[in-house]
Formats: structure tokens, C-alpha cells, sequence
């Protein structure tokens, strides 16, 4: 998927989205300064839309400005993965336990499918596409909670959370074990297993992400 503009939106919501696309795949990175002229050139978006964007994304935390010398991407801190994987931690552990009592046979077979499209060579499927798939997998899990504010939850922190597993699957062979653990959900679905499996999958990609 190319980042440009393009559809109807407004043109501060497009390029809101390119602009934040572009942090989410580390085409933009950690305190990088973002520049008018930069936009123009790499995404083709024009002054007034990338300011109105620029607010935006300031105010919820993708950049940060220093008067009289320019705006810059916020890099995650060791703050924000203690935050995000506490959040995820406690919801998605009990989410599991929840869903256990009453998961369908073809919710499971969802979940497996999802896995059976998911490649451990970056040549058949990039980073995104892979992490894509990866968001598909986890929000299909809120969704069984038929509870609209979990799922709530998840929308409002998915953006953060793929950021972090684009950067962790650059670590050698962690597509393999996202996958393995991926599978160890569902089987611990299956045999009420599922709140041990996926705690271990959220301390690994925690652990990765403070490898790099």
C-alpha cells in the first residue's frame, strides 16, 4: 500500500493518516525531524493540511514540537511498552478466560486461518502485511467479548501496538515464534490453556522489543 493522498477525505485526515502510517512502519523514525518540505516531497501533501495533521498528531503524542526548531517523531519509551503491555496484559489474559466458556468452533477455525496466511519470509510478505494479519489475529479476540468498549480499547491502542511488532520482527526468526505462539493460543483455547499461552506471547514480544 503506497502512502498519498487519495479518496474523499478531508485533506488533514488523509494526511493525518499518511503522516501516522508512516511513524506506524518506521518509514518516519524516532526523533526525526518532520518538515513541510519533507511532506511535500515524500507524500505529497500540501501546508496547510500537514499543519492542521501536525496538531493533531501532536495531541495524541505521535510528535512533539521545539519552538523555534522544528517538530520531531516521539520515540517509544521504556514508559509507553511498560504501559501498553500492562494494558494488554491484564485485558487480553482475562479476555481469554472470558471467551473460554463459550468460543465457537468456527471462531477457532477464524484464528487458524489467519495463521495459516501469516509468512515467515519477508520476501513473500513484508513486515506490514505481516503485522496486518498479526492486529487481524488479536482483534478477532476482543471481538469475541461481544463487548463494545473492549473492543474500544483495543482500537484505541492498535495503532501503538503495531508500531512495536513492526520493530520486533526485525529480530532473526520472530515471525516463527509469533506464529508458534499464535497457534499455542488457539490450542489453549481449545483446552483451557489460552490465559498461560498468551501471557507468554505478550512477555516475548515485550522481551524482543527490548532486544533491539
Amino acid at each position: 500500500m503506497n502512502l498519498h493522498l487519495a479518496a474523499p477525505k478531508p485533506l488533514k485526515v488523509q494526511t493525518y493518516e499518511i503522516l501516522k502510517e508512516a511513524i506506524i512502519r518506521g518509514i518516519l523514525t524516532d526523533n526525526e525531524m518532520m518538515t513541510e518540505k519533507r511532506a511535500a516531497e515524500q507524500f505529497q501533501v500540501s501546508r496547510t493540511p500537514f499543519r492542521e495533521a501536525i496538531q493533531i498528531l501532536e495531541s495524541e503524542g505521535w510528535v512533539y514540537t521545539i519552538p523555534y526548531k522544528g517538530t520531531y517523531i516521539s520515540p517509544i519509551t521504556a514508559r509507553d511498552m511498560e504501559e501498553v503491555f500492562e494494558l494488554r496484559v491484564m485485558l487480553e489474559t482475562s479476555i481469554v478466560e472470558k471467551i473460554l466458556l463459550n468460543v465457537s468452533e468456527d471462531s477457532l477455525k477464524r484464528l487458524e486461518q489467519l495463521i495459516s496466511i501469516m509468512k515467515t519470509n519477508p520476501a513473500e510478505q513484508d513486515d506490514y502485511e505481516f503485522m496486518a494479519i498479526d492486529h487481524d489475529f488479536h482483534k478477532v479476540i476482543y471481538e469475541l467479548t461481544n463487548n463494545k468498549r473492549i473492543i474500544g480499547v483495543f482500537e484505541q491502542t492498535s495503532d501503538t501496538i503495531r508500531r512495536i511488532g513492526v520493530r520486533v520482527l526485525h529480530r532473526k526468526n520472530r515471525r516463527e515464534e509469533v506464529i508458534s505462539e499464535h497457534m499455542e493460543i488457539v490450542k489453549g483455547l481449545r483446552d483451557g490453556t489460552a490465559g498461560k499461552a498468551l501471557l507468554e506471547h505478550l512477555m516475548k514480544t515485550k522481551s524482543s522489543f527490548s532486544d533491539l
